[in-house]
């Protein structure tokens, strides 16, 4: 185990994990970016998923402390959503090439997509809420649910592509400087 390439790879992680605390237009954040960096570049699988899901509770918690919207119902839908984008991460980019990262980033943004909106689908409130996502149990509610979310689809889309360029593209480079960050 390359010591000075597990950190290097989780200092990247939490730098960008800070990031989410720039402003930014919603969704165009780096979390689906660091899930597929992890699972990329950690040999060891549960690391691959502790390090970028601990970047993510931990700027959730801070959110939460700062604003009172870190955390809402729908958390444990988007925490596995990552945990299948990790695993696209690992199964996808075992090696890395501008192509597999660019595929893999939009699929990430879908599978998100995907998933939250159809599980957003479900939570019943006493009073109508459009954020709650207060859709009618049907094709018509489904189809409500992902044009709602058309517009959060193409931040994601925009955030997952700038983010993995910038994390891929940054330890690419710090590779090519330091031999020690290189896969022995």
């Amino acid at each position: 185990m390359n010591i000075t390439r597990y950190s290097t790879i989780a200092a990247i992680i939490v730098l960008a994990a800070l990031s989410r605390f720039f402003p930014h237009p919603f969704n165009f954040t780096p979390m689906a970016a660091i899930a597929l960096f992890g699972g990329a570049y950690f040999s060891n699988r549960w690391l691959a998923f502790l390090v970028p899901f601990s970047a993510m509770l931990i700027s959730d918690t801070m959110h939460e402390l700062l604003t009172g919207h870190g955390f809402h119902s729908g958390m444990p839908v988007v925490y596995g959503s990552f945990a299948l984008v990790t695993l696209v991460g690992i199964m996808v980019l075992k090696k890395v090439s501008i192509l597999k990262v660019v595929s893999a980033a939009v699929a990430s943004s879908l599978i998100f997509f995907l998933i939250t909106n159809f599980a957003f689908l479900y939570p019943e409130a006493a009073v109508p809420s459009p954020s709650l996502g207060n859709y009618p149990h049907n094709w018509t509610g489904i189809i409500a649910s992902y044009e709602a979310g058309l517009p959060f689809l193409k931040n994601q889309i925009l955030g997952d592509l700038f983010y993995s360029g910038l994390l891929f593209g940054s330890f690419y480079l710090l590779q090519r400087r330091f031999e020690v960050l290189r896969v022995a």
